[in-house]
This record gives C-alpha cells, sequence and structure tokens, in this order.
C-alpha cells in the first residue's frame, strides 16, 4: 500500500517523482534477508519471578541463576577453631539485574556444611541481602543454630520489602559467623560451608524480574510467515543458551522445526518459520513460552496479529537473517569427528599423515553455511570470525544468495587453510582447540581442507562434513602427543556431548613404540600388532565436553621394534630353539618339551597386544632357552635290542642262553621238549627240560 503525502513547497512533479522512487525502492526493501524493521509487542513480564541463584566462585564470587555453570567440585570456606567474634564466610553478587518492581517477601537462603572431627557444633549466623542502598538480614534461632556431625543444611527466611531496582542496582550475599563452638572437638574438629557445585548447590530464592519478551509482527513471504521473540535481559546469550526450553505457538498449535537463533545488540532475537497459513488475510494468537530453569519460572505471553499469505506459494520454507546466527540456543550441536592416522618412513625419516573428518549438525552447521554465504561481506562486523575474508571470486550475486555456490564453496577452503586456527579455536568461532585436535601448525609439511555439503547447498539446517588432511615429520622414539582433550574451553554450550574416533596405522618398517591412553575412562584402547603394520583404535561416543583426555605415542623405526622386522628375528630365535631341541630329544622322552609348547601362544600374544620389540624378543628368547634346556635334561628312551623300547612284563619269564651268541632268549611256553629260533643268530635251541 502507498501511503497518500501532502506536501507543501514542493511542485506536483517532484512529488511524482518521489512517489516513483519510492515505489522502485519498496521490492527492495521488502526482500527478507533479515528482521525487518517492524513493530514490537511487550508480551512480558511486568511482574516478578521466583528464581533460584545460584553461589558458584570463591568466597567473593557471584550469584547465577543457571545451574549448568555449577562445578564438580565444591568451593569452601573452613571454621578450624571456636570463635567468639564476627567472621566472615563469603559474599556473592549479581552485578546486573533486569530493572522492575520486587514484591515484599521472604527470600530463602540455603548453605550446605559439613562438621568433621566433632560430636557438633553451635553457630551464631546471619545472611545479609543488600539490594542498592538497601539491607535487609536474618540470623539462627535456637532451631537452626545446632549442627550435627556430618553433612547438612543451614536455611535463612531474609525478609525483603518492596522496592524498584533500576539496570544498575546490584544484589549481594554476605554470610557472617559471630561465633562457633563444637561439641566433643577432636583434635582437627573444623566446620566446612560448601557451595558452587552439583553436590552442594548452595542458593537464595529470590523474587525479581527477570527479562523482558516482545513478539516481532510477523513478516510474510508467500505463503511463510516469520515470527521474531525478542529477548531482553541482562543475562545476554545465557537467556536462551541454558534455559531449559524455548517454544512458540500459533493459535494454539506449537511451531516444528529449529529457530533461527541471532543477536542485535544486546538482545537475543528467535525467529520461526510458520508454513500453516491458510492463505490469504487472517488473524492469528501467538505465543511464547520459555522455560527459564527445571522446576523454575515459566515465562511467557502472547499477542495478536492480522497477516496476509499467499495461497500459491512462494516462500523458501526457511528464514535468512541479515545478521549472524548464533551458534548455540542452548543445547548444542551433534558432533562427530573421525581421524585416521598413518605413519611411514619416507627417506629415513618418520611422516604421520592424518585426516581428520568433523560431522557437523544443527545450529552450528547453519552459522557454517550462513558464513559461507556472507564471504566477502563488508557489513560483518569485527568480531565476526567471518569479517575480513578475501571475497576472491564471490560475487555480490553470489553472496547472501540463500545458497552456497561453487565459487564459495572453493573460497571458504582456501581462506580456511589459512585461517583454521581462528575459525576453530576463537571464541567466536568453533571453540575447538585446532593443536589438540589436528596438530601445531607450524609442524606441518602440508595442509588441505575440504568442506563437504553432503548433498545440500542451501542455507538450511542440513549436516555438512569438514576434512584437514595434514603430513608432518616426526622425531625417531621422541613421545609425540597425538590428540588431547579439544572442547574444554566452551564458553557456551556449542556442542552436545560428541563421539570419537581414531583408528592409526603403521607400515611394517614403522612402529607406534610406547602408546597411551591417559586421563580418562570413557574412551577405549586397543593397540595390536601385525607383520604387515600396527594398528590402533581409539573410540568413544557421548563424550563430555569437558572430559580430560590425552593420547600420545613414541614413533620409532628401529629394526628391532618394526613389524616386519620383529616379525623375522622373532620367528628365527623361536624356529632355532624348537629345531635345536626337537634334534636333542631324538632318543629322548618328549612328554616335557611337548607341554613346554604352550610358549607359543605366549610368545605370539605378546607380540599381538604390540608390547615392546625388546619384551617380545626376550620372551622368544626365554621360551627358546627353556626348551634347550628341557631337550638337554629329558631321559633317554630305553631300547632292547635295538628295537623301540617295549612296556615293562607284569610277570616274570624265564631265559635262556644261546651258545653261539649268547643272546638271551625268553621261554615263553612249559612244553617239553621246545624249539625255539635264536633273535641273535637265527638258530634254533631245543630244550628238553
Amino acid at each position: 500500500m502507498i501511503r497518500r503525502f501532502v506536501v507543501k513547497g514542493l511542485s506536483a512533479r517532484i512529488v511524482q517523482f518521489t512517489l516513483v522512487l519510492l515505489m522502485i525502492s519498496l521490492p527492495f526493501s521488502s526482500q527478507l534477508s533479515g528482521i525487518a524493521e517492524a513493530e514490537s509487542v511487550v508480551v512480558c513480564c511486568d511482574d516478578s519471578h521466583d528464581v533460584d541463584l545460584y553461589l558458584i566462585g570463591g568466597s567473593s564470587g557471584t550469584l547465577t541463576p543457571f545451574s549448568q555453570l555449577l562445578e564438580d567440585e565444591a568451593s569452601n570456606s573452613l571454621i578450624t577453631n571456636s570463635i567468639t567474634s564476627q567472621e566472615e564466610v563469603g559474599v556473592w553478587s549479581m552485578g546486573k539485574v533486569w530493572p522492575g518492581s520486587i514484591p515484599e517477601s521472604n527470600w530463602n537462603f540455603v548453605m550446605n556444611y559439613r562438621v568433621s572431627d566433632a560430636g557438633g557444633a553451635q553457630i551464631n549466623a546471619t545472611a545479609t541481602i543488600n539490594i542498592g542502598s538497601q539491607t535487609f538480614s536474618d540470623s539462627t534461632n535456637i532451631d537452626s543454630s545446632v549442627l550435627t556431625q556430618g553433612e547438612g543444611t543451614i536455611e535463612f527466611s531474609i525478609p525483603v520489602d518492596e522496592m524498584t531496582v533500576s539496570s544498575s542496582s546490584e544484589i549481594e550475599l554476605v554470610l557472617s559467623a559471630r561465633s562457633v563452638i563444637f561439641s566433643v572437638p577432636g583434635g582437627n574438629a573444623e566446620l566446612e560451608f560448601l557451595w558452587g557445585s552439583t553436590d552442594f548447590d548452595s542458593k537464595i530464592t529470590a523474587d525479581i524480574p527477570l527479562m523482558e519478551l516482545s513478539i516481532d509482527e510477523p513478516e510474510i513471504e508467500g505463503s511463510d510467515a516469520y515470527i521474531s521473540v525478542i529477548i531482553d535481559s541482562p543475562y545476554g546469550l545465557d537467556a536462551l543458551a541454558y534455559s531449559e526450553s524455548i517454544e512458540l505457538t500459533v493459535d494454539n498449535q506449537q511451531v516444528p522445526g529449529e529457530p533461527i537463533k541471532t543477536q542485535s545488540g544486546d538482545s537475543i532475537v528467535v525467529t520461526w518459520t510458520w508454513t500453516e497459513a491458510s492463505g490469504g488475510e487472517q488473524s492469528i494468537q501467538v505465543s511464547v513460552k520459555l522455560n527459564f530453569q527445571d522446576n523454575g519460572p515459566l515465562i511467557e505471553g502472547s499477542a495478536q496479529f492480522t497477516i496476509e499469505t499467499s495461497d500459491s506459494g512462494g516462500g523458501t520454507g526457511t528464514f535468512y537473517p541479515e545478521n549472524e546466527p548464533l551458534r548455540t540456543g542452548g543445547s548444542g550441536s551433534p558432533l562427530a569427528i573421525t581421524q585416521i592416522v598413518d605413519l611411514a618412513s619416507d627417506d629415513g625419516n618418520l611422516k604421520l599423515s592424518r585426516t581428520t573428518t568433523l560431522e557437523i549438525d544443527g545450529e552450528m552447521a547453519y552459522w557454517m553455511r550462513w558464513g559461507m554465504d556472507h564471504i566477502g561481506d563488508n557489513d560483518l562486523p569485527t568480531n565476526s570470525v567471518f569479517y575480513g575474508w578475501s571475497p576472491g571470486g564471490v560475487s555480490d550475486e553470489d553472496r547472501e544468495s540463500r545458497s552456497i555456490e561453487n565459487v564459495e564453496l572453493e573460497q571458504f577452503e582456501r581462506e580456511l587453510s589459512k585461517r583454521y586456527r581462528t575459525y576453530m579455536s576463537d571464541i567466536s568461532g568453533m571453540q575447538i582447540d585446532s593443536s589438540d585436535l589436528i596438530g601445531d601448525s607450524t609442524d606441518f609439511d602440508t595442509i588441505s581442507i575440504s568442506l563437504d555439503l553432503l548433498g545440500e547447498d542451501r542455507v538450511i539446517y542440513h549436516p555438512l562434513s569438514l576434512t584437514f588432511s595434514t603430513l608432518q615429520t616426526v622425531q625417531n622414539s621422541e613421545r609425540f602427543d597425538l590428540v588431547s582433550s579439544f572442547t574444554s574451553t566452551q564458553s557456551a554450550p556449542l556442542w552436545q556431548s560428541y563421539t570419537y574416533k581414531l583408528e592409526a596405522k603403521s607400515s611394517i618398517t614403522t612402529s607406534f613404540g610406547t602408546a597411551d591412553l591417559l586421563e580418562t575412562d570413557d574412551l577405549s584402547f586397543t593397540h595390536s600388532r601385525y607383520p604387515w603394520g600396527e594398528v590402533i583404535k581409539v573410540e568413544g561416543t557421548s563424550m563430555s565436553l569437558d572430559e580430560e583426555f590425552s593420547f600420545y605415542i613414541q614413533p620409532s623405526k628401529s629394526l628391532i621394534s618394526t613389524p616386519m622386522p620383529l616379525t623375522i628375528i622373532t620367528l628365527m630365535i623361536i624356529s632355532f630353539g624348537l629345531v635345536i631341541s626337537l634334534s636333542m630329544t631324538k632318543n629322548k622322552h618328549r612328554r616335557f618339551l611337548l607341554l613346554e609348547l604352550v610358549l607359543l601362544p605366549i610368545v605370539a600374544l605378546i607380540y599381538f597386544f604390540a608390547y615392546p620389540g625388546l619384551f617380545v624378543i626376550g620372551s622368544s628368547a626365554v621360551a627358546s632357552g627353556l626348551w634347550l634346556l628341557t631337550a638337554l635334561v629329558s631321559p633317554r628312551r630305553l631300547q632292547l635290542n635295538g628295537v623301540e623300547e617295549k612296556p615293562e612284563l607284569t610277570v616274570d619269564v624265564p631265559v635262556v642262553g644261546c651258545p653261539a651268541c649268547d643272546t638271551k632268549i625268553p621261554v615263553t611256553s612249559d612244553e617239553r621238549p621246545l624249539k625255539i629260533a635264536c633273535s641273535g643268530c637265527g638258530k634254533t635251541i631245543k630244550i628238553v627240560g
């Protein structure tokens, strides 16, 4: 619709010219490459909400509404002697609050404690709340002043008067003890206050204003409606990243799909694409619900809008933001990492090639696609990781086209080969330590980077894979850290728990040497040796972002440790021991030697499980030595007339001597006269008596 203007002092021709310019500019201004200027309706919140503020940090710590910031280990403050004068336990503050009204209410404060080496303790403690210039406090009474042995909690109910706070107001919590007396104390009696961990989540429940929610007037593109919710709070991105959930409904039906998150100044903008419009003009009821904490306040509001959409399609089905999308809305993106490592010898040098593939989905994949479509964009803020990238051959027609052209993909790969350290490790990038994952760039002989859009070139939610291929020279027999924790520096939950898989292979003339996985039980590790090379496998699923681990190898090209030479040496030692011992026992009993052949599979297992080469050679030498010793001491087999030894007779048999050769001839019959042949000379002897 073109508005009518009445302009005094200008000719009709100037007015017509102005209207023509306005009509020409309207199509360009209506392109939805971002959130167009639209009226916003504030839907929440004039009221305050009960919220848990957790104590984190040391004795001069902070108050935060986000339980995700609690650590595994608790902070503490110790009282080791009975005190009779006031002693400060700790001070925790929240520097920014949302302006509004605080109603009259009681703020409940719970502090964890532990009494050890004493039957208990009696304490006189005071908890004080400072809000701006106002001070409120509560002290322990008779019922709460006695602390039993072991772990427990001290609770305070602090009355707070109705008041108004501004954005510059500060909330401060102070805990102090005026007296502590131990009952039946031991030599190491102590009272320990604990906070800041998941097990000891000391907190104060406050009734304060938290934020403001606004809903923008929907932007229409064809049959699609883009509905944006604006979150204004003192917590910035954390308000979205650490909230339990956020959802949008239109006419009581939840809008599906992943919304696009952007930041405009200090505001967080969350935009959904609604594709269920009936076409034409219609009135819709839009509602938003933000679950700020688990079992905590539900912040919600709604507004009515009248929209007009096309009933013949025309929408893209996906909102395309003008501002750089946020990398996380709180849940994090799926991440799977696969590494293929090969160790070989080239001109006497050990060469390690490594192919690292990151399969990325969710918000991070969308953020990467959006960045590729903005290569060379001069309007990007200076704190963007994409700022200053050379456009190369990317034209203005290619840029911000909502799809990734080949020229953009190729330029992204070229730029990333120079900027990958910042792109990966920077706080405004992927927040993955590149040196811990793929190695130190100063050590690389070569590096190449490729990106696969996995069949989808549009800027939408769709996975992609990023592959780094590196080659570097490593030193013989020196420890080499192959990979270590690379996600421990997350400033926000960019990633979900990730999967990791590494497979490393050596050639027949190289070895990984001593290899070990340290500091974790969540990764599986195997190291095997074959005549054609060694194989290492490291695997883990659902890995936590703060999981600490490191994996190192000690590459070698020594003859006694590399697979094929070690195989030959081992077989030679084993064969020598077997052949000689079997030769030595040709006319001896072999039963003991055969029992000791069990050493063969033992040596084979030592070889297979990649024990050091000296250990394999030593075990094979020990086995051969035992065989030779056994062959040496094995008893000879008894022989009778040059015939193999026969089993002993169980009855006595008389014998007679041959008159010709004196051979002993057994007489096995009582018949007389008896003729028998001599086994020695063959003559026949006649026995008559």
